[in-house]
């Protein structure tokens, strides 16, 4: 009868051992799936998924193409699919929350929405981006052609047009450099070539947020140099 509550202890700890597992790995968020699109779990995830979003929508899809996957260890798994579907003549991608329970229980389709390909493509670019330590190693270089960057760009010659008292636009000549970093969306750090009229030439350098709704805004700007 002594041991009785040695072998309670020794079970509440196992257990306390496994929450604290379960805890660490939640606490790491969702986590990219490596070679998803040979990985047999996310295949069958995600063919659950569109047939589940085919039911709900009334439309006969078929899965393409499985563009990024992520999971998050909680009570069970969770399921964060971007796929690409066939729906009859044209195609549509959705992004897909699949729940996993414990034990032998079904999958659940918690949430999808359609996504353009625009947003699907960002959310891939982020995910890869989280996946090689953009988050933590800060901002990495990018092309300073890159059509988000030139988007940033002439929405930083548009604010600093409005801010002014010239009657002359700001007008980018040159991105000089480019990085960007992954946020709660995505932050851009510019080096850009101004002109303003008949004004010298302007060397600035500014950082505009882009929110996860694709909103742009100007953090900072800051004139380093003129060049005449």
């Amino acid at each position: 009868m002594q041991q009785c509550p040695s072998l309670v202890s020794v079970v509440v700890l196992v257990v306390v051992a496994v929450l604290a597992v379960s805890q660490s790995q939640m606490l790491g968020g969702h986590q990219k799936i490596a070679d998803h699109q040979n990985d047999a779990k996310v295949q069958e995830v995600a063919q659950f998924a569109v047939k589940q979003i085919a039911d709900k929508t009334g439309k006969h899809l078929d899965l393409v193409k499985i563009n990024s996957a992520q999971k998050q260890v909680v009570a069970g798994l969770n399921y964060v699919l971007v796929l690409e579907t066939a729906a009859d003549s044209t195609k549509e991608t959705y992004e897909a929350h699949v729940y996993e329970p414990l034990g032998d229980q079904p999958l659940k389709l918690t949430s999808h929405k359609q996504i353009d390909n625009e947003a699907a493509q960002r959310k891939t670019e982020e995910s890869s981006e989280r996946q090689s330590g953009a988050l933590l190693g800060g901002f990495r270089e990018v092309s300073t052609t890159d059509s988000e960057v030139t988007q940033a760009a002439h929405f930083v010659a548009e604010q600093l047009t409005s801010q002014s008292n010239s009657l002359s636009p700001f007008e980018v000549k040159e991105v000089l450099s480019a990085r960007s970093k992954v946020a709660a969306g995505k932050v851009f750090e510019l080096k850009l070539k101004l002109s303003q009229g008949n004004l010298p030439e302007q060397i600035v350098q500014v950082e505009v947020n882009r929110s996860l709704q694709n909103e742009l805004t100007l953090e900072s700007s800051h004139q380093m140099t003129s060049q005449s």
